[in-house]
């Protein structure tokens, strides 16, 4: 898979690298939808932790 860092290296290598695996252009875009969502669903559920969790703690300093 291509390395390096940041995002867009990710979505870019699983669809080249599928693509031969699975042997067809539609099961590689399948993978690759497949990937992306699980991937979404763990960058939404940090997006709405974090805040929650920092807003918890900025709550609870004043009553320390």
């Amino acid at each position: 898979m291509m390395g390096g860092s940041g995002f867009a290296p990710w979505p870019a290598g699983i669809h080249p690298r599928e693509r031969p695996r699975l042997g067809g252009y539609g099961e590689a875009v399948d993978a690759l939808r497949t990937t992306m969502r699980a991937g979404g669903s763990g960058v939404l559920a940090g997006l709405f932790a974090r805040p929650l969790i920092a807003g918890a703690w900025l709550g609870a300093v004043p009553w320390g």
